[in-house]
């Protein structure tokens, strides 16, 4: 039969698009769900068996779908912190991936470690020797000479990309990234000005697909997104500064945008930051203005759209809310950081919803983040595959009463 585990559930979110009323039994088999029936069909025996969540809302794990677990941007100049060791980059890297699964974040898709050191985490956070959220990465970022990021290699002309693609599957990668634009954390790149050529972007995207991966490209607008969208790129991440008939075309194509809010939104951020040099706190304000346009668009448009955080750990229901507050409504904002991103990591059925089949990556919170996304802020209980990894009250069996 194997491990068995039943949850009672005050209300359940499956985030399929049929929701149950009423309270839940969520049934677990070996980590995986295997169905979610109304309390009343439940015989009152059995509540004794039962991990007792009445008093919540159960829903899927949360989804950060754009970090870096080497780095914490709200500490300040990310070129600073990568002047540490590998050694201290890769235990750095472990501490933010257990604090992300405490927030509730059972999912990370990563895009840009250092020197590969996400492929051994992933592998011990799998094995279960570390606490983690599961890693969807892309292992290195690339990026030319002349490009954004403190992390990723430099390859210039395409038979350094195409050979850096081939090591980075090789290497483990379940997606490309591509540092496209340059960049609001670098002084001396213009988010809107290419830094990678048409054929360079063509040649990575080609190898990706061949190997049937995908390709993400850093990108905040200008001739830089055309060029992705030209060369077939699966996904633009940011976007900031894309223009409206950009956003249109990246709907036409059925392209996805992964938008990061927080990172230019919370305040104090990184514009307040002085460790960061003064050009690039203004390029955070810039970008602070810009940003809520970008949830406006994405909704005009139709855009698929995903959230992640940039690396700021554990609070990617921030995104959620900056997203409402832009336009989204809460089921709307709440998709794009759980079912939304499990589809966008390749995840679809199996992360981001509570179904028959999905693994049992839950958290309970109270109230109702259909009514207050607030609510995902401080979750009460978070379960990866059917193990409890963070509860803040003593669990309880059900008691065996009503049904």
């Amino acid at each position: 039969m194997g491990h068995r585990l039943a949850l009672l559930c005050g209300r359940v979110l499956t985030m399929t698009g049929r929701e149950p009323e009423g309270p839940q039994v969520v049934e677990i088999v070996e980590g995986q769900i295997e169905v979610v029936r109304p309390l009343r069909e439940v015989a009152p025996e059995r509540l004794p068996a039962m991990l007792d969540l009445s008093r919540f809302t159960v829903l899927p794990g949360l989804i950060d779908a754009h970090s870096h677990l080497e780095l914490d941007v709200m500490a300040g100049n990310e070129a600073l912190q990568v002047q540490a060791s590998d050694a201290a980059l890769a235990l750095r890297a472990a501490a933010h991936a257990a604090v992300n699964l405490r927030h509730g974040v059972t999912t990370m898709r990563l895009v840009g470690e250092k020197n590969f050191i996400d492929v051994p985490l992933r592998q011990m956070i799998d094995a279960g020797h570390l606490p983690g959220p599961r890693l969807v990465t892309a292992t290195r970022g690339l990026r030319p000479s002349n490009g954004h990021s403190v992390t990723a290699v430099t390859v210039d002309g395409v038979e350094a990309v195409v050979r850096a693609v081939r090591e980075n599957l090789f290497r483990g990668a379940d997606l490309v990234k591509l540092f496209v634009t340059g960049g609001v954390a670098t002084p001396t790149t213009d988010p809107v000005t290419p830094c990678f050529s048409r054929e360079e972007i063509a040649a990575a995207v080609a190898v990706a697909h061949q190997a049937g991966k995908p390709v993400c490209a850093h990108a905040y607008g200008g001739a830089g997104v055309d060029f992705c969208l030209d060369a077939g790129v699966d996904h633009i991440e940011h976007g900031t500064y894309m223009r409206p008939d950009q956003f249109d075309r990246l709907a036409e194509l059925g392209r996805w945008l992964v938008g990061t809010l927080g990172v230019f939104l919370t305040e104090p951020g990184p514009a307040e930051n002085p460790s960061w040099p003064e050009p690039v706190r203004q390029k955070f304000l810039r970008a602070r203005e810009a940003t809520p346009r970008v949830i406006a668009e994405a909704k005009r448009a139709g855009v698929k759209l995903a959230l992640g955080t940039d690396a700021i750990h554990g609070r990617v229901a921030e995104e959620a809310i900056y997203a409402a507050a832009a336009g989204l409504t809460n089921r709307e904002a709440l998709a794009a950081i759980t079912c939304n991103a499990a589809e966008l990591c390749g995840l679809t059925g199996r992360v981001g919803v509570i179904a028959p089949g999905a693994w049992a990556d839950l958290i309970a919170v109270e109230g109702d983040p259909l009514r207050d996304l607030r609510a995902l802020r401080s979750p009460a209980l978070v379960m990866k595959g059917g193990e409890v990894v963070q509860a803040t009250a003593p669990l309880a069996p059900a008691v065996a009463s009503g049904g």
